[in-house]
């Protein structure tokens, strides 16, 4: 007997739901969800305003000592401001499906002939081909000016639509790479399919980044932040408590929660 409420049909992967459509058209992010959709990145402007992007660069700089800083959510509330974003949460969602999880919030501070870091798809975890439905998305908070003189990311065009990950050759080659290029306080978005490099910064200064990824509710996270799930709900709310997984039924101390399981199997088709 079917259960009552429970969903029998999928999205595509680039259809954006009933629910979320309004979302999407209030916070002006349909040609970012078509963008995402057909090359696999977009960028969104001015994400949250130019005061919290000083905040956020200035914790950066604080926490990424040794250019670099892992766990972040667990640390001061800006990382988790920026996660909760309603834009960045809209566009998860789209991408990654409705009760998307926190899979990691980490930073990097990139200076002067620092190396690059390789050609490769964030569908690391994944074997290829890779699923029709993306599976994760890296949001790229930049809180520096994002050139290719300053560092900022290189992209493959239409590598997203191989579905596979680059050969040794690719890597090496780095053939038809482009620079996503945008201002300060802007987020850079791609999906687990696009083939992507950190770019090598050839002037002085930092270019200081906040990496934070998504992932579909059935994925296995990065970062475990379950010692600090309480805390973090306390302070903000509902919408992190989806993000940790206290929305659905699964990874659960006693087995699957049967009392989640027309939500979980709803946010899964979604």
């Amino acid at each position: 007997m079917a259960r009552p409420g429970t969903y029998f049909d999928t999205l595509p992967p680039d259809a954006i739901s009933d629910e979320l459509a309004p979302i999407i058209d209030e916070l002006g992010l349909a040609d970012n969800c078509r963008q995402l959709a057909m090359e696999g990145w977009t960028v969104v402007e001015n994400a949250a305003g130019e005061q919290f992007n000083n905040r956020l660069r200035e914790q950066i700089l604080q926490d990424a000592k040794k250019g670099g800083a892992l766990m972040l959510l667990a640390g001061d509330p800006v990382y988790a401001e920026a996660v909760l974003n309603p834009k960045l949460m809209a566009l998860a969602e789209f991408s990654v499906g409705r009760g998307h999880l926190i899979s990691q919030v980490a930073a990097s501070v990139r200076k002067k002939g620092d190396p690059m870091l390789g050609l490769h798809a964030d569908h690391n975890w994944l074997p290829a081909p890779f699923p029709e439905h993306n599976m994760l998305i890296t949001a790229c908070w930049a809180c520096d000016q994002y050139t290719k003189e300053h560092g900022a990311t290189q992209i493959i065009p239409g590598s997203a639509n191989l579905r596979r990950h680059p050969d040794a050759r690719e890597v090496e080659e780095m053939a038809g790479a482009t620079t996503i290029e945008c201002e300060p306080g802007s987020v850079a978005i791609w999906d687990g399919n696009i083939w992507h490099s950190s770019g090598e910064r050839s002037t002085e200064g930092e270019r200081v980044v906040c990496h934070i990824t998504y992932t579909r509710l059935m994925m296995r996270q990065v970062e475990d932040y379950r010692v600090h799930e309480d805390r973090l709900i306390e302070e903000h709310g509902a919408p992190m408590a989806g993000l940790l997984g206290r929305n659905d039924g699964l990874f659960d101390a006693n087995g699957f929660d049967y009392s989640k399981i027309v939500q979980t199997f709803n946010n899964a088709k979604r």
